[in-house]
This record gives C-alpha cells, sequence and structure tokens, in this order.
C-alpha cells in the first residue's frame, strides 16, 4: 500500500515493500496504473519516496504526530492480507507513541520514534496511512509484533519523523542523504539511574552500524550523544 501527498504524483510507502523492485507498477483504487520511479528515502527507516508522472490526483493531508495523544481513535487504511476487492479500514486507539521496535524478519531491522495503535495492521497493509478523525496522515503503517509477542498491537511511522525525508526525496531527489549509523534511545533521568549515566538526557546509543560513519569516529555503544554539529541533543529525534 501507499498513499499520494501531492496532486502531482508523489506517494509514499515502505521501503521493504519497493525493496529490490526492477519495475513498479502504481495501481490507484480507481483502476488507472502508472510506472513509477524512486526518488528517495530511507531504507534504515522503512521510508521511500516514489513518483509517478501525473496531475491533478486526489492527495492526502499530513498532520501532526507530536499532537498525538494516548487514547485517541485512530484508522488505518490498506490493503490487508491482499485480498481483493479494495482496500480495507481498521479502526483503534493510540496506545503509545516513541516505541523503538526490532522488525520481524531475518534483518532485525530497528526503527525509532514509532506509533504503537491496536488497530489491526496486517501483511499489505505496509505503507499505508495511519490518519486521525479528522483525514489527516498522521502515521506510516510498517510492522506488525510478531505472534507470539503481543495480541492486537501494530506500529506506524510518526510522520514528524518521516516528514524530513520526503521534503528531502521530493526537492532534492540526486543529493545524497546523511547516513549516521547508529540507533539510540532517549536519556532520561530513569534511564541516567538505571545505567549508571552522568547525565540526564541526550541520545544513548544502542547500535553502531558495522563500516559505518560513526564506527570509523570511535563512536560505542553506550556513548550518550550530548551534540551534534554544534547543536545540543536533548533526546534520541534530534540525531535522527
Amino acid at each position: 500500500t501507499g498513499f499520494l501527498i501531492r496532486p502531482n504524483g508523489v506517494i509514499v510507502t515502505n521501503a521493504h515493500v519497493v525493496q529490490g523492485a526492477l519495475r513498479i507498477t502504481i495501481i490507484t483504487s480507481g483502476g488507472d496504473r502508472f510506472a513509477a520511479r524512486p526518488l528517495g528515502g530511507d531504507g534504515l527507516a522503512d521510508l521511500a519516496v516514489l513518483k509517478i508522472d501525473a496531475q491533478d490526483l486526489p492527495s492526502v493531508d499530513l498532520g501532526d504526530s507530536d499532537r498525538l495523544k494516548l487514547g485517541e481513535t485512530v484508522v488505518a487504511l490498506g490493503f490487508a492480507l491482499g485480498l481483493e476487492g479494495g482496500p480495507s479500514v481498521t479502526s483503534g486507539i493510540v496506545s503509545a507513541t516513541g516505541r523503538t521496535i526490532r522488525a520481524r524478519g531475518g534483518g532485525g531491522a530497528r526503527y525509532e520514534d514509532m506509533i504503537q495503535t491496536d488497530a489491526a495492521i496486517n501483511p499489505g497493509n505496509s505503507g499505508g496511512p495511519l490518519v486521525d478523525l479528522s483525514g489527516r496522515v498522521v502515521g506510516i503503517n510498517t510492522a506488525g509484533v510478531p505472534a507470539g509477542q503481543g495480541e492486537n498491537i501494530g506500529f506506524a511511522i510518526a510522520i514528524n519523523r518521516a516528514r524530513p525525508v520526503i521534503e528531502h526525496a521530493v526537492e532534492n531527489p540526486e543529493e545524497p542523504v546523511a547516513f549516521l549509523g547508529v540507533s539510540t534511545s532517549d536519556v532520561t533521568p530513569e534511564v541516567a539511574a538505571a545505567r549508571g549515566l552522568s547525565v540526564t538526557e541526550g541520545a544513548y546509543v544502542e547500535e553502531v552500524v558495522e563500516g559505518g560513519p560513526s564506527e570509523e569516529a570511535g563512536l560505542q555503544v553506550g556513548d550518550v550523544i550530548r551534540s551534534l554539529a554544534g547543536e545540543e541533543v536533548g533526546d534520541s529525534n534530534d540525531v535522527l
């Protein structure tokens, strides 16, 4: 699943939906077919931005995921299980925000700043929008919890996490995307006390990508990032 964010054919979906594809064909809910090309994205965040050659298409509005409140009703759209007959819609509540999860599968990718919801998200929903009751996209459905680890829980990428990636892909499709090569979590007073840290805010380094720029610079698991490019780092969102 994917969704149009611009009338001129800009589409957002999950990276794993199109990863490895030699040809991408977009089929709209009205049955029209378009050849698509990738503009950009972020594989580590499971985001892909595509473009089709079209004009005056219906598109969705992006909301503000930072304003989501626990218990707020949301709606997940997508082609659940790939069933024929068009898209399906499920509803639920926001049960948590700012989650960090490992996706199912052999790669075990680690995704940060996720919205947790009990709206049913099944295979085929990936890349579809999670919307609030005003119809604004607040998340991108991406990963369910593997069987045996949880019940009635799904996850979506917070749209505010995705927005800079989308804007970069649209405005500078040929420009390389910056890559830090770390996964981080928030440092809070509770985390600092539990791990014996000398600071109570910042981004705690959970993983360092082998051969990445952070490893080459000497960053290690257990370090805390307090500034980046001269700017103070208050939590993990500041190093995304």
